[in-house]
């Protein structure tokens, strides 16, 4: 993701304020894993509800075994491309936020 596909996507939450997290567009307390599950799928086909149709367990709810390394590899190059060096540091952050690119961005810039 370029930073200007970024700041379309920040545009498209709402803003960087309003309410709830930083960032979040007043998305209230949704933590970065909710977030990821509900942007990465299952459920009703092209909403990103996980559970509302089909039933059965969500594939993507399970926890993702893989190193930090190679879990977040896409992630790492994105923020890499942005002048961030430091690969254990942005590791660290990406496993905080569930690999969230741009919660690890905002705690990369404080």
């Amino acid at each position: 993701m370029n930073p200007a596909a970024m700041q379309q996507a920040m545009s498209m939450m709402g803003g960087a304020g309003g309410g709830g997290m930083p960032g979040m567009g007043g998305m209230g307390g949704m933590n970065p894993a909710m977030m990821q599950q509900m942007m990465g799928g299952g459920g009703m086909p092209g909403m990103g509800m996980p559970g509302a149709a089909g039933g059965g367990a969500n594939p993507a709810a399970v926890a993702d075994a893989r190193p930090s390394r190679e879990k977040y590899a896409e992630q790492l190059v994105q923020i890499k491309e942005m002048g961030f060096n430091d690969e254990d540091a942005i590791l660290q952050i990406l496993e905080q936020t569930g690999g969230n690119v741009q919660l690890a961005l905002e705690r990369l810039f404080q």
